[in-house]
């Protein structure tokens, strides 16, 4: 049996490793700009009043890559570049200037289809530069 080895836990208390604790920050700043006026811009670009038998939907929104048109639960909306990492205090700066980007045709609207294909391709791109 292999010796298991322990991670360092500096942060909270010696709770989080490092790891936990940059990616529960990047995870309060995108929840907290969720709501960005340049991205809702964007989701507004990608929308057209929805006709059909549900009485409840009002809209529907058009992937960027597809071309298919959903219910607002099924989309997301996209760094077309993406936010990049937050790993260390020097990456806060430029994730922040990526993450609240001021024009509205930086974001696009994807399916969660395509937007899980694309985050994966982002991630595995920058794990070959490290």
């Amino acid at each position: 049996m292999a010796k298991r080895t322990s991670i360092p836990r500096p942060r909270n208390g010696g709770t989080w490793t490092e790891a936990r604790y940059w990616s529960q920050l990047r995870s309060f700043m995108r929840r907290g700009f969720m709501y960005w006026k340049p991205a809702q811009d964007a989701l507004r670009r990608a929308s057209r009043p929805y006709v059909g038998p549900d009485k409840r939907r009002k809209r529907e929104f058009q992937c960027a890559e597809c071309g298919k048109w959903f219910p607002r639960n099924a989309v997301h909306i996209d760094h077309i570049n993406a936010a990049a990492s937050l790993r260390c205090e020097a990456d806060i700066v430029p994730f922040l200037r990526r993450l609240t980007e001021e024009d509205t045709y930086q974001f696009q609207v994807l399916c969660k289809a395509h937007n899980y294909a694309k985050a994966q391709a982002d991630k595995k791109a920058r794990d070959t530069l490290v």
